[in-house]
């Protein structure tokens, strides 16, 4: 018999029968999925193993379907899914279209079927973007580079003024969450924003894609550090714009939005070559604090506590104080879709212990409106940071976590309500680099 043909023969009922259980396991996830889309949070919780129920209620399927609603519209349909094996367990990630974009959504299943995770590893929400007013886009042009700190190579783009000379340049460090190179939050790109409006005014710009955006998986989500999530591709892109011919390698800062800023000083603690460290809404405070903070603030929102929001909010708080105390099964746990251990090594970090033992030039900025990154951080940067010569501090006192500007007490819905950084936010980081 043919050698190849036997093996063939051989191998073929294995790859079938594989074939076979992902196909399950992608039916078992957009079931799933129908639960979810249906509104039958109830139902679609009664299906996780005791990790999931204990630490995923009705209450919290119905917040995440409502928030990814508003992101992105009306749920339209499941467009592929992929299974791969994940720990013991297998994952099946669902690709998933709604009006305004679409949703990676991504189950993890055990050997029972049983729900044992699910993460958000990628949201696209289709928006497009008219350039703001004080842009003008004849002043300079864009570069395609690839940031690349080891094993995950990142596209980016690098706006570069035309004018002649070597120019300072801004690399810009993302928030929370997996972001693209303009950081899209729901209507609006602010790192767009922000690139267009400094190189319209003599400053180059590097921003590019979040690596737990271009590589959901790559990593166990109970390995992920600061330092994988941000601070290494962070000093890979600064290191990256010093090679670059329009630029002057003298004179390279980091700008760090929200988690970009409350990592800013271990990176420009770690780059002796920057320039300048520039924190963008950034927390200070204890990030555990933070978030509790953010969920009182949301649960009353509307002016009142409904008793199932304020159920969920105890069930959250209370979820806290576990990883505070390090009880075990809380650090597995997954809370605000992130494990519990993750929570707990930001929580350890002391930025502002950091910023203090930095000589290079620093300005923090701070939105009046930000209940993200809110005006107790901003007194604690201040207070932290009293007297030393080399931090200047600026208040935006109509500006939200975003940078854009708005009327009233802040919250996520007007980040669906496309905007654009406040021009004299980027005039001041402008004027602040030219010094």
């Amino acid at each position: 018999m043919n050698v190849l043909l036997c093996l063939t023969l051989i191998v073929s009922p294995a790859l079938h029968s594989a074939v076979q259980e992902d196909q399950r396991k992608a039916d078992r996830a957009k079931a799933l999925m129908d639960l979810l889309a249906a509104g039958k949070f109830d139902a679609f919780c009664a299906e996780g193993d005791e990790t999931m129920k204990a630490g995923f209620q009705p209450a919290a399927a119905a917040q995440l379907w409502a928030n990814l609603k508003a992101q992105l519209g009306d749920f339209k349909a499941v467009e592929g899914a992929q299974a791969a094996p994940t720990g013991g367990h297998v994952s099946v990630t669902l690709t998933c279209r709604f009006t305004q974009g679409t949703l990676k959504l991504r189950f993890v299943l055990d050997d029972n079927d049983r729900l044992a995770g699910l993460w958000v590893d990628a949201l696209d929400r289709d928006v497009s973007y008219e350039a703001p007013s004080y842009v003008d886009r004849a002043a300079f042009e864009e570069v395609d580079v690839t940031v690349d700190a080891g094993s995950f190579p990142l596209e980016g783009t690098l706006s570069v003024p035309k004018a002649a000379g070597r120019r300072p340049c801004v690399v810009l460090v993302h928030g929370s969450g997996p972001h693209d190179q303009d950081e899209t939050v729901m209507a609006n790109k602010p790192f767009r924003d922000l690139a267009w409006g400094l190189a319209s005014r003599g400053v180059a710009v590097l921003r590019y894609e979040k690596r737990t955006k271009k590589y959901p998986r790559g990593i166990a989500a109970d390995q992920i550090t600061l330092d994988w999530e941000t601070i290494d591709d962070a000093l890979a892109a600064a290191k990256l714009a010093r090679t670059r011919p329009q630029v002057d390698p003298k004179r390279v800062f980091v700008a760090g939005h929200s988690l970009g800023g409350f990592a800013g000083p271990e990176i420009a603690r770690r780059d002796p070559q920057l320039a300048g460290l520039i924190i963008i809404a950034g927390t200070v405070r204890p990030i555990l604090d933070v978030v509790t903070d953010q969920l009182n603030y949301l649960a009353a929102a509307d002016g009142t506590v409904s008793p199932q929001e304020r159920a969920e909010l105890n069930k959250n708080l209370d979820q806290i104080a576990k990883i505070r105390a390090r009880e075990a099964e809380s650090l597995k746990a997954n809370f605000l879709g992130a494990p519990g251990s993750y929570w707990l090594r930001l929580n350890d970090v002391d930025s502002a212990a950091v910023a203090a033992t930095l000589e290079l030039p620093i300005l923090i900025v701070q939105g009046g409106r930000d209940y993200q990154a809110s005006m107790k951080d901003f007194e604690v940067w201040k207070q932290r940071l009293a007297g030393r010569k080399n931090v200047t501090f600026a208040l935006f006192e109509k500006l939200n976590h975003l940078m854009i500007a708005g009327e009233g007490p802040s919250a996520p819905a007007e980040y669906g309500v496309a905007g654009h950084v406040d021009e004299a936010l980027i005039e001041r980081m402008a004027e602040w680099i030219r010094k």
